[in-house]
């Protein structure tokens, strides 16, 4: 239905949606082929599933939807513009091993900036680094009790 797509577009530019996104998005189908569910994991054990956007960062996608990731990434990218890397590790999650081996390859940087957590794990990413793709639809992430953006939140 034509009427029902319109609003929903006209929702996701409310929210966000990149301009460009929004031209080639005509359709239902074509919407759903731009998000990525992604979970995130409280230490509680609470679980919130929120949309991101294909090209977003997981760090973008928690804090459009208010889950509380702190830190900040330099658009459009760290490495493909600037060649500096990651400033903060406030954004460290936890990955969960089914989707470990679909993410992009650890930077030294982001390694180093990793170095700087307590209870760093093998799967410990950064998540302004994790860039959404078709191919993490339903990634899931823990937010660690030790980080800083979690303290005092109830989400």
């Amino acid at each position: 239905d034509a009427g029902r797509a319109g609003a929903m577009l006209a929702s996701l530019s409310r929210r966000g949606l990149p301009a460009a996104s929004l031209a080639v998005s005509r359709s239902l189908s074509t919407v759903s082929e731009i998000t990525v569910n992604c979970t995130f994991i409280k230490p509680d054990g609470k679980r919130v599933t929120v949309p991101g956007m294909v090209g977003w960062s997981l760090l973008k996608t928690a804090q459009h939807h208010g889950v509380p990731l702190e830190g900040w990434e330099s658009a459009p990218s760290w490495y493909e513009d600037y060649g500096d890397g990651p400033a903060t590790a406030a954004d460290h999650v936890v990955v969960a091993n089914e989707w470990v081996d679909k993410l992009a390859p650890m930077y030294q940087d982001e390694l180093d900036m990793l170095g700087s957590v307590d209870h760093v794990t093998p799967n410990s990413r950064l998540a302004a680094v994790i860039k959404l793709t078709k191919a993490l639809e339903g990634i899931t992430v823990y937010i660690p009790p030790e980080n800083m953006s979690y303290k005092g939140y109830n989400f």
